[in-house]
Order: C-alpha cells, then sequence, then structure tokens
C-alpha cells in the first residue's frame, strides 16, 4: 500500500520531471496524480501528469536543520565556517523557509529551539565535538543519548534522519544508544574524528544524492562514503544497530 494518497501535495525531485533542470530547487512541491503499490504520478502545469515516480523518492514533507553546537573554542576556526559552508548549499537544494540553521551551547538550549521548531525538519544535521559516549556542550560538557533522548522527546514527534558531524559518533555505545532516541529515523556520522573540510563535502555530497537525484538514504549513504578522501569513514545506525 503506498504511504501517499491521490490529491495529496508531496515532493518530488525535481531532476525526475520533465525540465526539471530548469528548476531552481532540488525538491519541488506537486499534487499526487495517482498512486500504485510503489510509485506515484504527480500533476504537472498544462493537465500533463508526470511519469512514475519511485514513492520511496518522493516526501511528504522536507526540512534542514543545522545545529551548530558552540564550544567556545573552535567556534570561529571550525564550527561557524563549517555550518555556514552546509547553510549556504543547502540554499541551492530548497528554499529558505525550509531550512534553519541555529547555534547553541547548552542542552536547555537545544530543548527549548527543539520543543518549539522540531515538526518542521526532517533531516537534522549536528555540528559540534563528540567522542563515542557523548556529545559536548559547551555549557554542560559531555552529554549522553540518554541525556538528550530525556530533553528532546516531545510527544508526537516524527522521526528524523540525523547527521552527524562530531567525531567518533558513529561507534558504540554513542551510535546504538542515539539510534533507538524515538525520534530518530537512522544516524549517520563519522567512526573516528574527521577534518572539517571532509564532513562538508560529506554533507552536501549525500544531501545532492538523496535530494537531487533522488537516490534512498541507503544509497545515497554508501555513495558519499565511497568518495571520502583518505581513510575517514562513516556509519549509518539504525534502531540500534549498524546498518
Amino acid at each position: 500500500m503506498s504511504k501517499f494518497k491521490p490529491n495529496q501535495l508531496v515532493y518530488v525531485p525535481s531532476s525526475l520531471l520533465p525540465d526539471g533542470d530548469r528548476e531552481i530547487f532540488a525538491m519541488v512541491r506537486k499534487r499526487v496524480n495517482s498512486v500504485s503499490a510503489r510509485s506515484i504520478k504527480v500533476d504537472l502545469p498544462g493537465g500533463i501528469v508526470s511519469g512514475s515516480i519511485g514513492s520511496s523518492k518522493a516526501h511528504a514533507k522536507i526540512g534542514i536543520a543545522i545545529i551548530s553546537i558552540g564550544d567556545f573554542d573552535t567556534e570561529i576556526s571550525l564550527i561557524s565556517p563549517l555550518s555556514k559552508s552546509i547553510l549556504q548549499f543547502s540554499r541551492l537544494l530548497l528554499p529558505d523557509d525550509h531550512i534553519a540553521s541555529v547555534t547553541i551551547r547548552s542542552l536547555a538550549e537545544l530543548s527549548g529551539w527543539w520543543n518549539r521548531y522540531q515538526k518542521g525538519y526532517t533531516h537534522i544535521i549536528l555540528i559540534g565535538h563528540g567522542d563515542s559516549t557523548a556529545l559536548y556542550f559547551g555549557v554542560g560538557g559531555a552529554t549522553t543519548p540518554t541525556q538528550i533522548g530525556a530533553s528532546l522527546s516531545p510527544i508526537g514527534a516524527d522521526k528524523k534522519i540525523f547527521i552527524s558531524l562530531c567525531c567518533e559518533h558513529g561507534m558504540p555505545p554513542f551510535a546504538s544508544d542515539f539510534s533507538n532516541l524515538p525520534f530518530c529515523d537512522s544516524l549517520i556520522a563519522p567512526e573516528s574524528s574527521i577534518h572539517g573540510a571532509a564532513a562538508s563535502q560529506f554533507v552536501q555530497t549525500i544531501l545532492n544524492l538523496h535530494l537531487l537525484q533522488g537516490k534512498s538514504k541507503k544509497v545515497a549513504y554508501n555513495n558519499a562514503n565511497d568518495l571520502l578522501p583518505g581513510k575517514e569513514s562513516f556509519s549509518m545506525w539504525q534502531n540500534g544497530k549498524k546498518i
């Protein structure tokens, strides 16, 4: 059974539509014309109906939130430039009102933002410092997934794709515990320390493949990982298990 219904508004990759290369953004909003088991067709201008588009390539909603976690020491030299590079690339993919970029320094600040705005976003990018056990805040220090989950679990939160650029977040116990949180669809994160330039490249590549080219998150992740320079690599976790 399709996850979409006729007449529903959805986002589809512009690259899959006729003259899609003329669109400004990677994802465009269209109305579903018809559905089948694994695909949909959408209405196009002039009364035209699109060809079949895989349901996995369409999204009921889409939004990217870039959350920079300040540490006082590397905000100017690393965290800010990295967040700006991802923000500007994201603006080539989606309209500005589908993107958020915030800088916080404590779990309380993150909780305040999350509980107000999380429903608008499907992809969360975490920029900061961490290790295989914790995420580090400028105020409050090391924070475990259990502590994060206790602050960021409003009732009814949609599951989201998290891409963490914090060192070692792709390793247990952090990765397994975080990917088990009720609002986490999947966690993609580096298995070791990672240079800011490589982290920026990875995010831009995976978002390009996933949103612009319409590849599944797993295929986009695999391809982006293969293109990373050197020995750096990311892992993907879901429901406490490495994919």
